[in-house]
């Protein structure tokens, strides 16, 4: 077993005792069609990474993990709601295997689902069994975490229709988009088990560094995994023309020429996802000549090594608290979201 299996054996098991909390706020109720519809991703599964976190958060600053556990599936709740309206406004129509909600239910009901989530977090925040100042605390946390992911989808979607986007912009996106989740996770956990403020700080900044180099990588992968562990083709990005940090720092880069030869590609062949491996196929050439110009200017390797280096970041940041399995294991979180390879 290697030490990534142990870490996740881990995950699954405090993942557990999140769902005891998660489906005791959205039980089986009327009206049947929104309760379900508000059920469907927590029901699909997934890792409970975030809850994890602020479980782990909470241990490794002195405090009693089982006082966060309703602000742990706050954070789930909260990471759910937006993955309901990400899917209503990209269209898509699967998520961890299962059709998305707005396929299922209708658009009209997947937008109440995800404001049902949204609410049902704070709800989590009130149960929580700690004192009145820290879940005014967690709540200020919570509103921020909220704003800055409003923000960065507003900013991804503002780049859809943009042919370049710096590399300073696109970090500004992700770290909204998903750095502030991770942030939030971090913190809330440290705001349960302590009082220290340096502790605090330190866990928000792993947090945050963490989320980004979990995008960056994410990005990364697309264009170097293998295809059968990563689900869905190589280069999708490319095809369906989305901004990374990889892209940004090529545009940043190549010349006029390269760049106009990675623009007959970028963006040109998105389709349907049903029909993505049969797109893949018919392009399949003409992706692979838009990666070879992505490793000409060292694109690739520079976001690998950025997502890296963020990491090293925050575990450094995490030195300042007491040795222990806790804060070990979240070092082997931020390892393995840039080691991984799907």
């Amino acid at each position: 077993m290697t030490k990534y299996d142990e870490l996740f054996a881990r995950v699954k098991k405090m993942a557990k005792s999140v769902d005891d909390v998660l489906f005791k706020l959205i039980p089986e109720r009327e009206p049947r069609k929104l309760y379900d519809a508000a059920r469907h991703y927590p029901l699909a599964g997934g890792k409970r990474v975030r809850p994890f976190v602020v479980l782990r958060a909470a241990e490794a600053v002195g405090g009693d993990p089982s006082k966060a556990l309703y602000p742990a599936a706050a954070v789930e709740l909260i990471h759910n709601y937006s993955l309901v309206h990400d899917d209503i406004m990209d269209m898509d129509e699967l998520r961890r295997g299962r059709p998305t909600v707005h396929k299922v239910w209708g658009i009209n009901m997947a937008i109440l689902a995800g404001d049902l989530l949204f609410s049902k977090a704070f709800e989590a925040v009130a149960r929580a069994e700690i004192s009145p100042e820290k879940k005014a605390r967690i709540l200020e946390v919570l509103v921020q975490t909220s704003n800055e992911l409003c923000e960065g989808q507003a900013l991804d979607i503002e780049f859809e229709t943009r042919e370049e986007v710096t590399v300073d912009e696109y970090l500004q996106m992700i770290s909204g988009k998903t750095g502030a989740l991770f942030d939030g996770s971090a913190t809330i956990g440290a705001i349960v088990g302590t009082d220290n403020e340096e502790y605090i700080q330190a866990l928000s900044k792993w947090g945050r560094n963490v989320g980004i180099a979990f995008q960056i990588w994410d990005d990364v992968l697309d264009l170097i995994a293998d295809e059968e562990k990563l689900g869905k083709p190589v280069g999708s990005d490319i095809r369906k023309g989305k901004k990374t940090l990889i892209v940004s720092h090529f545009f940043q880069n190549a010349s006029e020429e390269d760049k106009a030869q990675f623009m007959r590609v970028f963006g040109k062949y998105a389709g349907d996802a049903k029909d993505d491996a049969l797109i893949h196929e018919d392009v399949k050439g003409e992706v692979a000549k838009a990666i070879e110009l992505l490793r000409k200017y060292g694109s690739i390797d520079y976001a690998a090594e950025y997502a890296k280096n963020l990491v090293r970041e925050a575990n450094d940041a995490l030195k300042i608290l007491p040795e222990s399995e806790a804060r070990r294991d979240l070092e082997l979180l931020a390892e393995f979201l840039v080691e991984r390879e799907f």
